[in-house]
């Protein structure tokens, strides 16, 4: 397998790690947004922050899962290892840090690698003390005040990871007085995640050129694959070694036919049938950032008309809304404006009848896409930030309270435009029988395109700029032509 030649420094950043000036602009910028929020921010204070742990199978000492930083200790830090803490000082120009680390024992030193403290301090450009002195170099900052996340990630609704936990103990009970675990705190960390530094965008661009090459690789060579999993491990395979990742950025999805319509798919098992789709959403990790991209295309290399009708109409509304992403524009509309095309396709294919703006403001268009038209993407695939308590909030509308984020946009802001439709029989179903919108629903001829499309959906990677929005996920064949005529080429 050929790897494209790049000049990119990011060509082996999964190897080496990211330079320690990379996270350093994130802490510039997350001290920012702190005082920007919280007037009485004390200068002389420390941010204090836990790292992840390992995680093992059950009772088993093997280690099951292979380590993954939690996200916003990584993103000040840049930290990989499992266990530490750090302190974080708040000084706008020169935010110093110290991570502390535990001690490694006999058998670790035996069985794994390890670095010294010495080797730590170089790597991440800070200062590196024993976990077990942590207390006496925290107390020996003399901070006013200990600030510590506290907060919920709005996308998955889980409380984040907090040093909020640890208990000093005497002599140093003191400093428990001194910890602020202002939720404020969390939401300018979540908030900075947001904004993108020029180093970000680099990389996230790196890794979607990736991503598209072997999207493109799995396209080409799926004539010569049985299973759905076939798919995914050309894929991964690719990536492994383009970006010399060990692991997904999420669980991968390969759903063939029917399959393609179950919204977050895992098992992908299961035969791939000729005259079928297959909706493919697969991205890359390096240097503890993703990328997230969904490619639907049919096994055998041609689209049936009633496919090509679907995917159409799905890349109409991709297309709408990268046109319209700019800068001041409500995320919230943009996926009302896909849902706009999504309808009015389905009408003039005859699945839907009654008028449009009703169809609209009765949410018809749920049944079709019961997701949100995207999200925030960065070092998480769902990346923080979507709702905190100065952007607007979260829709209670059926369809629109799937939304990730309703934010207005900004530059530097990353987001995935992805549009569906999807025939799911439970939600079909339950259209039918809802006397609200079951007049708009052709039954017959919606029973037509079950089987044979399943689902669709277009994911790209985009970027807000100061003249609307880039696509960084270039170089997929994108229209049915484009795809039948790049799979129509020999596998290299």
């Amino acid at each position: 397998m050929k790897s494209l030649k790049t000049n990119s420094i990011y060509e082996k950043a999964e190897l080496t790690g990211l330079d320690p000036s990379f996270f350093k602009k994130n802490r510039k910028q997350f001290i920012s947004k702190l005082k920007q929020y919280i007037s009485d921010l004390q200068t002389d204070g420390i941010i204090f922050l836990k790292g992840g742990e390992e995680l093992f199978k059950y009772d088993n000492d093997d280690d099951y899962h292979y380590f993954i930083q939690e996200s916003n200790f990584y993103y000040l830090t840049g930290v990989r290892e499992p266990g530490y803490y750090a302190a974080i000082i708040i000084d706008e120009d020169d935010p110093k840090f110290s991570v502390f680390v535990p001690t490694p024992d006999e058998r670790t030193k035996i069985f794994l690698h390890f670095e010294t403290l010495e080797d730590i301090e170089k790597k991440y450009n800070c200062s590196a003390y024993e976990l077990v002195k942590m207390q006496d170099e925290i107390n020996k900052l003399h901070p006013s005040k200990i600030y510590v996340l506290n907060g919920v990630n709005s996308d998955s609704d889980k409380k984040v990871l907090s040093a909020a936990d640890f208990l000093f103990t005497p002599p140093y009970s003191d400093l428990n007085e001194k910890v602020d675990n202002n939720p404020l705190i969390y939401e300018c960390l979540a908030d900075s995640r947001v904004y993108k530094s020029d180093e970000e965008i680099e990389l996230l661009k790196y890794i979607n050129q990736k991503t598209v090459e072997a999207h493109k690789l799995t396209m080409k060579n799926l004539k010569n694959c049985k299973i759905e999993r076939d798919a995914e491990n050309i894929f991964f395979s690719s990536i492994r070694f383009s970006l010399y990742s060990r692991n997904h950025p999420y669980e991968h999805i390969c759903g063939c036919g029917p399959n393609a319509s179950t919204l977050h798919y895992l098992d992908n098992d299961c035969e791939l049938q000729q005259g079928k789709l297959i909706l493919m959403d697969m991205g890359g990790k390096c240097a503890g950032y993703v990328s997230d991209v969904t490619s639907t295309v049919p096994i055998n290399g041609t689209f049936t008309e009633k496919q090509k009708n679907i995917y159409n109409i799905v890349l109409e509304a991709n297309l709408a809304v990268r046109e319209n992403a700019k800068i001041g524009v409500s995320w919230l509309e943009l996926h009302k404006l896909a849902e706009k095309k999504i309808l009015n396709g389905l009408l003039n294919l005859g699945l839907l009848k009654g008028d449009l703006d009703e169809m609209l403001n009765k949410r018809v268009c749920y049944y079709f896409m019961p997701h949100g038209l995207g999200h925030l993407m960065g070092i998480d695939v769902h990346d923080a930030g979507g709702y905190l308590s100065f952007t607007p909030e979260r829709s209670k509308e059926k369809g629109l309270d799937c939304l990730r984020t309703a934010r207005v946009l900004e530059k530097n802001m990353i987001l995935t435009d992805e549009p569906g439709i999807y025939f799911i029989r439970f939600l079909l179903e339950k259209g039918y029988n809802d006397e609200n919108v079951k007049e708009f629903f052709v039954k017959e001829e919606i029973e037509k395109y079950i089987d044979e499309v399943g689902g669709v959906r277009i994911e790209d990677d985009i970027l807000i700029t100061e003249d609307g929005c880039e696509l960084i996920t270039t170089g997929l064949p994108r229209t049915t032509d484009e795809i039948e005529e790049w799979m129509k080429q020999e596998k290299k």
